[in-house]
């Protein structure tokens, strides 16, 4: 009470409001209403805000002052104008009366007022210099300030021009209104930093919108500039700027990688606390297991590892949330996006108010008319609301967007971060496509749930307020819309619990799908030359079929829940009508009740219709968080692994360590591990095959779990893997791995490394691209390159994975002379070598022993002799071997010792001092021994034997154009044809000199790029230009059904129109004299007519149901089907694609095409078309119902129509493009991925994790630069589009009060609908721009069904028979081939002849075109010119299957997939379980299978990884025993095996392949000197081909010279 006397005290010459205010012929607000209100609500909120405000300038930043210019200055000098203005104008009032009135003394209210604003201007001529100062460029608070005072300034202005234009104060008013106009048109620019005077070159530009203003921001002025580039041109990725700062990886990444760590230490505090209350005795972790104090010495050990996993399960299930981290992480930005929306929501809610102010207007006009200027007025209040509620909507919706994206950033790059520090045993339960999944999939539907998070906390207070307000019209009718809010609710939590479920299965099916996809493109080589593709085909296949039920499930789910939420609006007012009708007969039905009703219904109806989508995307969220939580909770590889500590006296010491790969297993892999290595040594570590040699090597870099013992490495590590680990860059970029380039230290580098050779041959030298996986370049480049690259890193300590087991004899001798050695480049590093050439262990410093796991021997090679233990068993077995490969080439001729072969007898006689025949035997005894060796190997031999009589091979050279002397020509063996020439020689080194780049290339440098083109392997991934083609489209829709597709528009259509007609169906109830005429209320025709009505009414209810169901069935499950059937395609097409497409495509860009665009397809295409197909309809039924009902309307329309298709032509290019331009900056991401995973171990051991993490950011970076600026565009043109709208809404309302014709109900349906014109066109355009956008996942996965594909699998009219071939004869005619159209001939001329069971050994130096033999017999490549037959049938004549079938190939890189051991034997399950234990025990792998879980049953993990390389291959070669056929070709298959797996492989392939036409690629010259003949190869050209023994009589000739640098001969 006392404040308001005291208000009204203050107010005493007028009251704070009156009803004259809209009675006069102008608005006539009270002085109290301007000297209070007017003033104090812009002053109120600037003091409010600026506690906040200051504090934020008080902190600390980083920056620069902005330079004072002009504007800055302007700024304030405006505001000490106002001011003095405000000063003036008070002392004017003083001394001459309250608004030129002298008997009118002025207000307090009015003093106050005036000092408050002389405050606040004062306040804003400092804060503007302070904010400059502290960089800021504008402020939001500012522009709100100016924003409400000119808004509050305008009614006073308007009072003074109505009432007092002529007294002074009121001119010095129009000179302040003018200033305070000019001041918010300058606070709307942003101050501009000045720019640097220096920028680097090929750095992106700063993103526009860093500098953008306030105001700008709320429009999106700053992205005019891309827009119209777009308009103008196609976009280029260097169109676009950097990413805004909020939004790069450096920011995100840390925000909620900070809160997710603390959150795990607090989870893992709080469970050792329950722990410790729950345990009351101590657990001791001994022999793999624990044990308790109390357990007696007999116990069931069995019981203590169930209890242990129970213990493991519960932690696991026991988690820190990531969901509580997320929301706590960026609750305030979610919260200011909600905050905009229910803003938004409050001024849609004010709508039907200013609706029922306009049909009470309009009613009353001839009965009781009020001035015009109230309907214009209330008309210009519908346009100011509904574009007030447009910038709201955009800006909150374009927050919640950005939030999403921002958590998507953070989260994939901590999945990244986790995929490189989670232990191994953790990484066994994720393959590359799962880690993958999660982050194209799972982070992307966490990213789109938050499209619509906002709505939660706004869907709450519509509905109330909603509520409200209808209850205030239909009072306890109401309670029907109520009913059918909480029945739709509650059948929304069934229908949300249910597509949980289904999602669940969905992505883990989808992870299934894209894990064996990832490994079918990995060995796609392998599967096409076994003919596997339609196995996995099928097996793929079947996966997405499951996928496509359970998407069809949640297609039924979402149809239902689409009918309850988009009818929802009218069940909400049939109910309400039900209900009063049923319940108040005597009350009237009028206009301004039923559509002010129907109005607040329809404002809730988008709200009620964004709860599936809110739903659905919340399910999705939750699911795929869950998947990412549980990923993130693995167990990481623990720092204390290894420890690095310094002085230590020793490079590396292992004391008493036992290690496991995964601490669930009961056993270590490695136990009792002791040594010491000192600073500078070479220690070889030597053991047969799983003797832990590799695992040892893993224990000293930290990869292993350390159960007990201490581990120390001193210094920097350098690593050499057995698998070489190859990135996608060029050879000079592997070597450098980030490191400076110093020439004269890497050409000595690659010199010692034997490259020189390689890069000589190379398009591009070592600036030639290698492909994915190395698959351009052999096995012995890849571990040279591998070698290289450790070697350039300066290292201290280099642990060296048996890298000398992958290259030929000669070039392991340069490489331990040159490199590794005690002359080597690291002589004076520690060097740990695991190798299995023992006949360099006299050259090192120390020999490791490995035995089951543990250390059997340690010391010098003299030590290792004098004891009879694991080493000199192991070394008599290996020199046993060798001298019968020795005794072979000794049979074919006879020639001095080699170095090699001195040293082998060195080591006999060492060996036989020791050993106890050695003691006890004479010298003919070992020589006996010996003997009898070489007696076994030459009657083995002798069954490969042939006459010597053999034919020549030919040679003749073809050219490309020419082909007249194909068949001619007899081999004539001369020097100039046998070997390089001198020539060719000094061409290749000084082609290699001008390859070798002088120092790093700026990236804008035109000659580097004509460079590196030359030797670009993988070509940059394409996006089309212009709209998404009409073919795209109608491809789409056929995928779809066309019958579908028509029936499904037709039902929305029909579905729209009776709800259309519905409404009409309503004005005509209210308008029925019977129903207007209340004397009628209890008459008999009253309630007849009432009934009437409202049956029909049912009736369109009912159908519009039945319409909206099926049209939401149809249209879903058709688009899923289209999905399923472009993924079917596409895979096909995938598959019989040719070689050379896998070679120039990253095996990411296939991966992109079948996860994110698939995904997209069937997930965010059908979410979008419902949202588009529904708003489209209900735009084009608003516009024809206004245009029925107001026909003046029309004239508005033809202009915003116009207007509205030149700005949709004017945006659509931009939105299609940077969609494309995003999808192809996803590749390089899924690449980078792959790659990574696939290199952990190389990236840790390096230390390279950090760099790797900001190349892994950096490209994060780009694709969320181009998906943000696509969001931000989508937001561009929806407020331009909504500004339309708006003017829609006015000229329909302007229309109703001039209007003399309309009835009241008429006017309400005009002015309904015109209300939803804006939402329904935002939506419209949003789902027309998402649409557009999405499409162009469509558009993607079908440029991937139309690739130019290979040969025809099967060729019905040329059908070998089924016995074919019978004997193996191959003839090469005159045969040339390239790998793809452009290049040059690998293979110039072959001219041979092999006759059916002959053994041929296929030998020459790197680039010789060995392999090519291979890939030309399997059709990989085709023919140029000439033909290969197989007994007289040309292979080019018959079907790629019939071909590939009938030969069988033992590959040098040994691809097993994950899955079972028996469907990687068999995965066309052809053989019985005899069969394929008959192949195993062959292959020499019986043993190991019996020892595994599940034996044929046994899973082999990704990669087979559970194998180790030796095993992997002997896999390969028991699936080579089962696919036995005529002729079989060896490709390097021993080249990365031990000496003991090749001895296996060797000697079942001489038993099992007697009879069959073998051809052996060979490296190793030994395993070939015992063949019937060996062709050699030099440049495309068979430049000898006869038997070994022939060969290497000639000493002039190439294979001679072979022999010789490997040290076969001397």
């Amino acid at each position: 009470m006392t404040g308001n006397n005291t208000l009204h005290t203050s107010c005493r010459h007028s009251g704070l409001w009156n009803g004259d205010i809209f009675s006069g012929s102008a608005p006539n607000f009270p002085d109290c209403f301007q000297n209070t209100v007017l003033i104090w609500v812009p002053c109120g909120f600037l003091l409010l805000c600026m506690p906040g405000q200051i504090a934020s300038l008080c902190k600390n930043y980083v920056g620069y002052p902005l330079p004072l210019g002009a504007r800055s200055v302007i700024k304030s000098f405006f505001c000490v104008v106002l001011a003095v203005l405000t000063s003036v104008i008070l002392a004017l009032n003083s001394t001459q009366g309250f608004h030129c009135r002298p008997e009118l003394p002025v207000p307090e209210e009015f003093y106050i007022g005036a000092g408050a604003l002389v405050f606040i201007f004062v306040y804003l001529a400092v804060i503007t210099q302070v904010q400059r100062i502290r960089h800021v460029i504008s402020s939001g608070i500012l522009v709100t300030f100016w924003i409400l005072l000119l808004a509050c300034s305008s009614v006073s202005l308007q009072s003074s021009l109505s009432y007092r234009a002529g007294c002074v104060t009121s001119i010095l008013y129009y000179a302040y209104y003018a200033v305070v106009l000019i001041q918010l048109i300058l606070y709307s620019f942003a101050d501009k930093p000045s720019r640097p005077s220096y920028t680097f070159i090929g750095k992106a530009e700063k993103s526009p919108e860093e500098e953008a203003s306030v105001v700008s921001k709320w429009v999106f002025w700053w992205l005019n500039g891309l827009v119209s580039t777009a308009y103008k041109r196609t976009l280029v990725i260097k169109d676009i700027w950097e990413q805004v700062n909020y939004l790069r990886s450096d920011t995100c990444i840390p925000e909620l990688d900070d809160v997710w760590r603390e959150a795990v230490h607090r989870h893992t505090v709080q469970q050792r606390r329950k722990q410790q209350r729950n345990i009351s005795h101590v657990h001791v972790y001994q022999n793999g297991s624990f044990h308790s104090e109390s357990t007696p010495l007999l116990t069931n050990h069995k019981s203590d590892n169930d209890d242990d996993d129970k213990h493991i399960r519960k932690s696991d299930q026991s988690r820190p949330s990531l969901l509580r981290v997320v929301m706590r992480t960026y609750w305030k930005e979610w919260l200011m996006a909600s905050f905009c929306k229910i803003v938004c929501d409050a001024l849609s809610l004010l709508q039907p108010i200013l609706l029922s102010f306009m049909i009470d207007f309009l009613e009353k006009k001839h009965t009781d008319p009020r001035p015009q200027w109230n309907g214009w007025s209330l008309a210009i209040a519908f346009f100011f609301c509904g574009e007030i509620e447009s910038v709201f909507f955009c800006q909150g919706a374009f927050r919640m967007m950005s939030l999403g994206l921002k958590i998507k950033v953070a989260l994939v790059g901590m999945i990244y971060q986790k995929s490189l520090t989670m232990s191994n045993a953790a990484k066994g339960q994720y393959t590359i496509g799962d880690i993958v999944n999660l982050m194209s999939v799972d982070c992307q539907r966490i990213q789109d749930a938050f499209m619509f998070q906002y709505e939660i906390l706004s869907f709450f207070l519509v509905m109330s307020a909603g509520i409200y307000l209808i209850w205030n019209q239909m009072g306890v009718a109401t309670l029907g819309s109520i009913a059918v809010i909480i029945v739709i609710t509650v059948l929304n939590i069934i229908f949300g619990k249910l597509q949980q479920n289904y999602q669940s299965v969905i992505l883990a099916l989808k992870s299934s799908r894209i894990k064996l996809l990832n490994e079918v493109l990995n060995g796609i080589k392998v599967l096409k030359m076994y003919a596997w593709e339609p196995s996995f085909t099928r097996k793929l296949l079947n996966i997405r079929s499951r996928e496509m039920v359970f998407l069809k499930k949640v297609c039924v789910v979402t149809a239902f829940s689409m009918l309850f939420s988009v009818h929802s609006p009218f069940m909400m007012n049939y109910f309400i009508l039900l209900i009063f009708t049923l319940m108040t007969s005597s009350s009237y039905l009028s206009a301004n009740k039923v559509f002010v009703s129907l109005s607040l219904v329809n404002t809730l109806r988008f709200t009620v219709t964004m709860v599936p989508f809110v739903i659905t995307g919340l399910i999705q969220m939750l699911v795929s968080i869950k998947r990412i939580e549980e990923f993130l909770c693995k167990e990481d590889l623990k720092p204390d692994n290894v420890s690095t500590s310094i002085n230590t006296g020793y490079a590396i010491s292992i004391e008493k360590g036992h290690f496991t790969w995964n601490r669930r297993n009961p056993r270590n892999t490695l136990n009792r591990i002791n040594l010491r290595v000192g600073e500078g040594k070479l220690v070889a570590v030597v053991g047969q095959v799983g003797a832990g040699k590799s695992s040892l090597i893993a224990a000293m870099l930290g990869e292993m779990d350390k159960v007990q013992g201490h581990v120390n490495v001193q210094g920097s590590v350098a690593y050499v893997p057995q698998e070489a680990w190859i990135q996608n860059l060029t050879v000079k970029d592997n070597i450098l791995f980030g490191s400076k380039y110093v020439e004269k230290k890497y050409r000595r580098i690659i010199q010692a490394c034997a490259l020189l050779p390689d890069l000589a041959i190379l398009s591009a030298g070592d600036n030639t691209e290698i492909g994915e996986r190395g698959i351009n370049v052999s096995g012995g480049q890849k571990q040279r390159i591998s070698l290289a690259r450790a070697v350039y890193s300066n290292s201290d300590v280099y642990l060296l994975d048996d890298p000398l087991s992958a290259v030929d004899s000669h070039v392991g001798k340069t490489l331990f002379k040159e490199v590794i050695g005690p002359e080597g480049l690291l002589r004076h590093k520690t060097r740990i070598l695991v190798t299995h050439g023992v006949h360099w262990l006299p050259k090192v410093d120390l020999i490791v022993v490995m035995d089951n796991g543990t250390i059997s021997e340690v010391g010098s090679y003299e030590e290792l002799m004098q004891e009879k233990g694991a080493f000199s068993q192991f070394l008599e077995a290996y020199l046993l071997q060798e001298d019968e490969e020795d005794s072979e080439r000794e049979n074919i001729v006879d020639i001095e010792k080699s170095e090699v072969a001195r040293i082998k007898d060195d080591m006999w006689e060492q060996l036989e001092c020791v050993s106890d025949y050695g003691l006890s035997a004479d010298d003919s005894d070992v020589l006996t021994r010996r003997q009898s060796a070489r007696k076994m190997s030459t009657r083995r031999n002798s069954r490969f034997s042939i006459p010597s009589g053999r034919r020549m091979s030919y040679l003749h050279p073809v050219s490309e154009s020419s082909s007249e002397n194909e068949s001619s020509g007899l081999l004539h063996r001369s020097n100039s044809a046998r070997r390089l020439s001198t020539h060719d020689k000094v061409n290749s080194l000084q082609k290699l000199h001008r390859s070798l780049s002088e120092g790093r290339i700026l990236p804008y440098d035109a000659g580097a790029e004509e460079e590196e083109d030359t030797g670009r392997l993988i070509q940059e991934e394409t996006s089309q230009e212009g709209t998404v083609k009409l073919s795209v489209i109608i491809t789409y829709i056929k995928a779809m059904g066309v019958v579908g597709s028509f029936l499904s528009m037709l039902f929305v259509l029909l579905f729209q129109g009776l709800n259309a007609f519905s409404n009409f169906w309503l004005t005509f109830w209210t308008e029925d004299d019977v129903i207007k005429n209340q004397t009628l209320v209890n008459t008999q025709e009253y309630a007849d007519r009432k009934y009437y009505y409202l049956i029909i009414y049912t009736i369109l209810g009912v159908l519009q149901g039945i319409f909206l169901f099926m049209f939401a069935y149809l249209g879903l499950t058709r688009l899923i089907n289209a999905s399923g059937s472009l993924h079917s395609s596409m895979l096909f097409c995938i598959f019989r694609s040719p070689m050379a497409f896998f070679d120039t495509t990253p095996v990411g860009r296939i991966m992109n095409r079948f996860s994110s665009d698939i995904d997209i397809l069937d997930d965010r295409v059908p979410r979008t078309f419902r949202l588009w197909a529904i708003m489209l309809s209900t735009l084009l039924v608003i516009l024809v119902v206004i245009s029925v009902n107001t026909p003046a309307f029309m004239i508005a329309i033809v202009p915003v129509g116009v207007l509205y298709f030149i700005m949709l032509r004017y945006y659509l290019p931009t939105a299609r493009q940077l969609k494309r331009i995003e999808g192809v900056t996803r590749s390089p991401v899924y690449n980078h991925f792959n790659e990574s995973i696939t290199g952990a171990s190389c990236i840790r051991a390096y230390r390279a994790v950090d760099r790797f993490i900001t190349e892994s950011q950096a490209r994060v970076d780009i694709n969320s630069t181009f998906y943000h600026a696509a969001n931000t565009a989508s937001w561009w043109i929806g407020i331009r589009l909504e500004l339309l709208a708006n003017f829609l809404v006015l000229a329909a309302a302007l229309f109703s009060v001039f209007s003399d014709t309309l009835s009241g109900a008429g006017i309400g349906l005009s002015l309904t609908y015109s209300l939803q014109v804006v939402i329904a066109l935002n939506l419209v355009v949003q789902s027309v721009s998402e649409m557009e956008m999405n499409i162009v996942s469509a558009e993607r996965a079908e440029e991937y069904t139309r690739l130019a594909p290979e040969a025809e699998w099967i060729e019905p009219g040329s059908r070998p028979p089924l016995s074919w071939p019978e004997v193996g004869r191959l003839v090469f005619k005159s045969y040339t081939t390239r790998y793809r159209q452009g290049l040059d001939l690998v293979l110039r001329g072959l001219n041979c002849e092999i006759s059916g069971g002959e053994k041929i050994g296929i030998v020459g130096r790197t680039g010789a075109g060995k392999s090519s033999v291979t890939l030309a017999m399997f059709r990989i490549v085709e023919p140029a010119g000439g033909k290969i037959e197989i007994d007289d049938v040309s292979i080019s004549s018959m079907g790629l299957h019939d071909l590939r079938s009938k030969i069988t190939i033992l590959p040098q890189d040994p691809v097993i997939f994950s899955g079972t051991l028996r469907s990687n034997l068999d995965p066309l399950q052809r053989f019985s379980d005899h069969d394929l234990w008959t192949a195993i025990e062959r292959a020499h792998l019986k043993d190991f299978v019996n020892s595994c879980v599940g034996n044929l049953q046994y899973e082999c993990g990704e990669g087979g990884q559970n194998f180790s390389v030796g095993q992997r291959q002997l896999v390969c070669l028991a699936r080579t025993l089962l696919h036995k056929t005529k002729i079989l070709i060896l490709d390097e298959a021993t080249a990365a095996v031990d000496v003991e797996t090749d001895e296996l492989i060797q000697k079942t392939i001489k038993t099992e392949f007697r009879e069959c036409t073998v051809l052996s690629i060979a490296h190793r010259l030994n395993t070939v000197m015992d063949y019937d003949r060996i062709m050699v190869m030099d440049k495309g050209l068979i430049v000898e081909f006869d038997s070994p023994q022939k060969l290497l009589d000639d000493k002039s000739g190439v294979f001679y010279s072979m022999a010789k640098d490997a040290n076969l001969v001397s």
